[in-house]
């Protein structure tokens, strides 16, 4: 019964999965077509981004390349073995313990151990997906370098799976254990954090190496092992990083009776810990559902009252519904740990992008100057990541309950710009945060810092303005998470059209800035009487970038069926 049940519950998501795709309206299925061309971009540009890095490896005097690919090779894998547990920790949290369909699916007349089956697979699809995407394409490139046979491609799909069984296990086991004895909500808040600490660590720890300086320069062969030996990853055979990375060295050679013990190796581990952990669900995981809510906090902290006052008290400005809005949003946001933790998340992206901006191998003044014009694009990157995740899913955050706005007199365009507003500002304080801040450890020129702060304030008005019209457009009320609606086709769409508004606001003001330095650097006396006409056009691009999804996500929520 076991089996059959389980095989039941993946046939039903494996029918909600195709519905979605093929049985929904002409909108949603158009977007399909544009999720799989991103994703084989994508696998292809990673494809060839590592390929041109290991035949650059590959030609470095000696052996010097021989190791240092072997030692790129351990990285990568136990990177993506610590990154994918991590994952699964965060992910089993949401799919075991704080699923909407959880309170069906127990009470049903399944046996606990076949709804945890259910959910196990359903952590690992979530958690995994990404990882293979990215690290197919990079496996693949090494075998094309190194000549590999044939049947090593083949393997690559053969030995992730136990790679992956092995990291969910992992990954579930922690969760298990900790929600056995602390509430799900505080547990994912603090998870979260040590996460975000340990990502933050690998870009600091990437940045003190600084690969930079081997780019364009001779550098000597006692420099490159010194490098080599810095980056050297644990090596322990028991680990499955270590098992997947031996089993891939072993098929690039053709060393077939290596490659079998570690294939053998590699399997057997995932499916120890695959049995280990169903045997630990049977003692623990009912135990830690049925207490997962148990440790709610049932008042307000008295900081929290002020938060609220204060924030009452600057909304006071508005209309009274305006007003109501606000807080509702407001309360909202800081009610969901899920949501308020990600502030944390936010704190230290900025603190990396700075370091990164500060470290930057930079020798003159004009090479410093172009630089923050770049530089304003990778903040609107940041940006733009950011409000996918907030301002995006605004809309969708209302939930259910969306049908009191429907039904209530409100008007929807209102609605839309109490959103756009309470958003705004503090994304505005992030972005200028970032690009002042980058451009004073950069030391530019007074022009380029102030066209540099224009030209992001404009950037996040209309980054601001296509998530909240976008998000009214694309709604997914019906989450189970709602990091969920960050990761829509809907999402997706709003990223590829914050990526072009960005590459075209870099490209319309590039030209005032080139004007300037040339002017200044090289005396050539261009004329900069009509540098206007760029800046009212930047102006233009940024009004039809809020307006329009603005205006259209306000009807389409008007002929919203509730």
């Amino acid at each position: 019964m076991t089996f059959s049940c389980f095989f039941a519950l993946v046939k039903l998501r494996f029918r909600f999965a195709c519905n979605s795709v093929f049985r929904s309206d002409q909108k949603s299925r158009s977007r399909f077509p544009i999720l799989l061309i991103l994703g084989i971009g994508f696998m292809a540009g990673d494809y060839y981004f590592f390929r041109r890095m290991l035949i650059y490896f590959n030609e470095l005097p000696a052996n010097v390349g021989e190791i240092l690919i072997i030692q790129l090779l351990n990285l990568l894998c136990l990177t993506l073995f610590s990154m994918l547990i991590f994952s699964n920790v965060i992910a089993s949290l949401s799919t075991l313990y704080l699923s909407r369909d959880l309170d069906l699916l127990i009470s049903s007349p399944i046996p606990i151990r076949t709804a945890f089956m259910f959910k196990f697979l359903h952590t690992l699809v979530n958690s995994s997906w990404m990882a293979l995407i990215f690290g197919i394409p990079i496996f693949a490139a090494y075998g094309n370098v190194l000549y590999a046979p044939a049947i090593y491609y083949f393997a690559i799909p053969v030995l992730l799976i136990p790679f992956l069984l092995a990291s969910s296990s992992i990954g579930i086991a922690i969760t298990m254990t900790l929600m056995r004895f602390f509430p799900a909500r505080k547990t994912h808040q603090v998870l979260t954090f040590v996460g975000l600490i340990f990502v933050a660590g690998i870009v600091m720890y990437l940045r003190f190496l600084q690969p930079e300086k081997f780019i364009g320069q001779d550098v000597p062969e006692e420099m490159i092992i010194d490098f080599v030996e810095k980056m050297k990853a644990p090596d322990y055979p028991w680990l499955p990083s270590s098992m997947l990375s031996g089993a891939l060295q072993a098929g690039v050679f053709s060393e077939w009776n290596r490659f079998y013990s570690k294939f053998s190796l590699i399997w057997g581990a995932g499916l120890s810990l695959w049995l280990l952990v169903m045997s630990l669900a049977t003692w623990v995981y009912y135990g830690g559902w049925a207490s997962s809510y148990g440790s709610r906090q049932t008042s307000l902290p008295e900081n929290e009252r002020l938060f609220y006052k204060a924030a009452r008290l600057l909304a006071s400005v508005s209309t009274a519904q305006a007003k109501a809005l606000v807080m509702k949003d407001i309360k909202l946001f800081f009610r969901d740990t899920a949501q308020w933790s990600q502030l944390f998340m936010l704190g230290a992206l900025m603190v990396v992008y700075i370091f990164n901006v500060q470290n930057l191998p930079l020798d003159t003044v004009w090479l410093k100057n172009i630089v923050s014009i770049m530089n304003i694009g990778l903040a609107g990157v940041v940006l733009a990541a950011v409000a996918a995740r907030f301002v995006y899913a605004s809309t969708s955050m209302e939930g259910k309950c969306i049908w009191t706005i429907h039904s209530a007199p409100v008007d929807f365009t209102s609605f839309l710009w109490v959103k756009f507003f309470l958003y705004l500002f503090p994304l505005l304080l992030l972005a200028e945060t970032l690009v002042i801040v980058s451009n004073i450890f950069l030391g530019v020129d007074g022009y380029v810092m102030a066209v540099s702060a224009g030209t992001i304030a404009a950037i996040t008005v209309g980054i601001v303005g296509m998530g909240v019209g976008m998000g009214a457009l694309y709604p997914k009320f019906d989450f189970e998470n709602v990091a969920e609606v960050a990761t829509t086709s809907g999402a997706i769409i709003y990223m590829m059209g914050s990526m072009a508004y960005i590459g075209l606001s870099i490209s319309i003001i590039s030209r005032p800035v080139y004007i300037h330095l040339r002017n200044l650097f090289l005396g050539s006396g261009l004329s900069e009487e009509y540098n206007w006409i760029y800046f009212g056009a930047l102006g233009a691009l940024t009004f039809a970038m809020v307006f329009i999804p603005m205006t259209r996500g306000a009807a389409a929520l008007k002929r919203l069926e509730t």
